[in-house]
């Protein structure tokens, strides 16, 4: 009789009889898992819901909008075209500053003239300081053609101080200087032979009569002096009453005694020659160097009749020791 083995020997034995087959063996199939069990659902009460902000949505939406365009690579731009090259800009050049205009300034009273030289008419009298435009020159240079209150009119160089002169020209109308005046021919009669007479006792004859004395208010016509002097033929003086300097005398001159009056000058200062001394006057024969000439010079009234003795000088054409081409005449009562 087989005695029974215990449920426990029983097992173990067979523990060890697996053991010893799985490693002696193919390895056996694992096991199929036991499904594991579903989860319990714990039902989550309900939350009461967040009030929405529509601000606050549109503004998310946005963010997230802008952030969606930022992730998207940038589109091709077509390449933009080189702009032209612009051409330097052209310096507009300044213009051109005005050349400062001729001028004269009047350096000592002297006469205007209607054209270049002192046997032209006066045109009217200039005084120190003042200022005239030029608007030309004659072909010697020597005498400026100016703008005399309007008028055309001219004045010697040597007295004056001409300014930006370099662009004056030569007038193109420049008159045409009057004829001189010739001085008058006195015919003398040919001496005729006396026709032969009968002797006659001659009878007793008287003493003669004195010769009648002309008397003139300025007696005295003194010729005090001539010098040379290359530049300009002149003759000045002073008139004066019982020695004293006069002013207000009109002294003039001709080619001949008592001739044609060519010009006169108040003596004295007056309108346009404040400058002068008591009783200065002066005549300018040539104003461009020496002059030959035979001068006579007197006083004449307000109607031009002479009221003084005569005076003469005689000029030389050529400047140089000896010559004279300035000359003083006083006169006097």
């Amino acid at each position: 009789m087989h005695s029974k083995l215990p449920l426990g020997a029983l097992r173990s034995a067979a523990l060890v009889l697996a053991l010893t087959l799985a490693a002696c063996g193919p390895s056996a199939e694992p096991p199929v898992p036991t499904r594991a069990p579903a989860p319990t659902f714990t039902p989550t009460p309900d939350a009461p819901a967040a009030p929405v902000d529509p601000g606050a949505a549109a503004t998310a939406q946005a963010a997230a909008d802008a952030a969606a365009q930022a992730a998207q690579p940038p589109a091709e731009q077509p390449a933009a075209e080189a702009p032209a090259a612009e051409a330097p800009p052209t310096e507009t050049p300044a213009p051109p500053t005005p050349a400062p205009a001729a001028e004269v300034t009047i350096g000592s009273p002297m006469n205007v003239r209607g054209g270049p030289g002192t046997n032209y008419n006066i045109v009217g009298a200039a005084a120190v300081g003042e200022r005239y435009p030029i608007t030309g020159k004659n072909d010697a240079g020597d005498w400026w053609q100016i703008d005399f209150q309007g008028q055309t009119g001219w004045v010697y160089g040597e007295l004056v101080t001409a300014q930006n002169t370099e662009s004056v020209a030569v007038a193109g109308n420049i008159p045409a200087p009057p004829p001189p005046t010739a001085a008058p021919v006195v015919q003398q009669p040919a001496p005729q032979e006396p026709a032969p007479q009968p002797a006659q006792p001659e009878p007793e004859q008287p003493a003669p009569a004195p010769a009648p004395s002309t008397s003139y208010q300025f007696n005295k016509a003194i010729l005090q002096r001539c010098d040379p002097n290359a530049g300009v033929t002149y003759v000045k003086g002073t008139t004066y009453r019982n020695g004293s300097p006069t002013n207000g005398l009109l002294v003039a001159f001709s080619y001949a005694p008592d001739g044609p009056v060519v010009a006169s000058v108040q003596s004295g200062p007056h309108q346009g020659y404040e400058g002068w001394d008591a009783g200065y006057y002066s005549h300018i024969l040539q104003s461009d160097g020496p002059r030959e000439g035979n001068w006579f010079f007197w006083i004449v009234d307000a109607n031009g009749q002479r009221i003084s003795a005569v005076a003469n000088v005689q000029t030389d054409g050529t400047a140089g020791d000896g010559k004279c081409q300035q000359a003083i005449i006083d006169f006097d009562s």
